[in-house]
């Protein structure tokens, strides 16, 4: 009895508690997220400061994103990142919703929010691209099947808080709606305005607790009921 029940055990040994597994090769791209040591670093270098206001950044890619041969990239079409564009989908105008209406059509004021993290991660992107820094990587080689996701990722885990926006450029320029047959209130985003003679010193700026998001608050100069605005703004961000 003994001998039939030691065969048996060691049969659901085998079978059960020495479970078998294969070695399969991972590419280093899966992970997103660098680690540094005490022996090195991989660290992508990054610029000291950085200054979003007008740039255009161009690159080539092909159409999935990759970056695999520039000889080739460059017959195709050229891929351009606009800080203008950039920086106009990520912030919304309104008017300080807790004003008189004496205020709002005579002392308007204006609140600014602005999406400073998106705005940051958009031109570090395009600066990345334009350095060819993932060149040769392909959408097999990432997680995400997604070149293009995976270094938004790389930017999100590992680069975006090295940096904080340390100073905001705001332009302001007054249009007399009486002298232009203009719809009353059509304040607009308009680059061509940046001048210091534009610029305006007296706003309050609110950052949210982790620098992400930024209010800035303002008043218009000229009265609501007969002046509009055309405006624009540079941000600095720098190293931490």
């Amino acid at each position: 009895m003994r001998g039939d029940t030691d065969k048996t055990n060691n049969h659901m040994r085998r079978n059960y508690i020495s479970p078998e597994f294969d070695n399969v090769s991972v590419y280093g791209t899966y992970n997103m997220a660098e680690e540094s040591n005490f022996f090195s670093a991989k660290m992508l270098e990054v610029e000291d400061s950085i200054y979003v206001d007008t740039q255009n950044i161009i690159y080539y890619q092909l159409a999935s994103g990759e970056q695999i041969d520039i000889s080739v990239e460059n017959s195709l079409k050229s891929y351009v990142y606009s800080s203008e564009l950039e920086k106009k989908s990520k912030h919304r105008l309104t008017m300080d919703p807790s004003q008189t209406e004496y205020q709002k059509e005579n002392a308007t004021n204006w609140q600014l929010d602005i999406d400073l993290r998106g705005i940051l991660s958009g031109y570090i992107f395009a600066k990345m691209k334009e350095a060819r820094t993932f060149e040769g990587i392909k959408t097999t080689m990432t997680y995400e099947r997604d070149v293009n996701l995976a270094m938004r990722k790389y930017i999100d885990l590992n680069v975006i808080d090295r940096y904080k926006a340390t100073r905001i450029d705001l332009y302001i320029a007054y249009r007399d709606l009486r002298r232009q047959s203009l719809l009353k209130h059509s304040n607009s985003w308009k680059k061509e305005i940046v001048s210091e003679s534009n610029k305006m010193n007296k706003f309050q700026s609110s950052p949210t607790v982790d620098g992400s998001y930024t209010k800035l608050t303002f008043s218009q100069l000229q009265p609501r009921s007969t002046y509009a605005f055309d405006y624009y703004f540079n941000i600095l961000f720098e190293r931490i």
